[in-house]
């Protein structure tokens, strides 16, 4: 096997491995406009319109309604654990779940809830099992 073509399967390799939706976001990590997580059937999508949507089997369970309220929209997981959508500098929408600063992630959840840890910080509420997470936390501009 040459040299060539042992770079070539490492690199297809990689871009397998990086090639795939990943179901969890950090701190300082952004979805950009047409970006998604994914834990299937569930895909959360920051939709072309600024719209954020989460879907099972591309049927809408929950969303930003921030449908044309910008351009170019993205969604950035605060170091606070405030999940914050943008367009250009303008804020558009934020989950209002300051907590402090901290580590977050935030995760589309096998259950089909999306879910902000770091504490249970703030949730979509649309899990699909009998077990639910209840939260205090207010989701205002949604």
């Amino acid at each position: 096997m040459g040299f060539s073509y042992k770079l070539f399967l490492l690199t297809l390799g990689m871009l397998a491995v990086f090639g795939e939706a990943e179901d969890t976001m950090f701190s300082g990590e952004k979805l950009l406009t047409g970006q998604f997580l994914e834990n299937p059937p569930y895909k959360l999508f920051m939709q072309n319109d600024c719209n954020l949507v989460l879907y099972n089997n591309g049927k809408a369970l929950w969303a930003s309604n921030t449908r044309g309220h910008g351009d170019a929209c993205n969604i950035l997981l605060q170091n606070n654990g405030n999940l914050v959508m943008f367009s250009g500098s303008d804020v558009i929408w934020s989950s209002s779940s300051t907590k402090g600063p901290n580590s977050y992630r935030l995760v589309v959840q096998g259950d089909g809830n999306v879910v902000i840890y770091g504490g249970a910080t703030w949730a979509t509420n649309t899990q699909r099992s009998s077990k639910k997470l209840h939260t205090k936390v207010h989701i205002t501009g949604a």
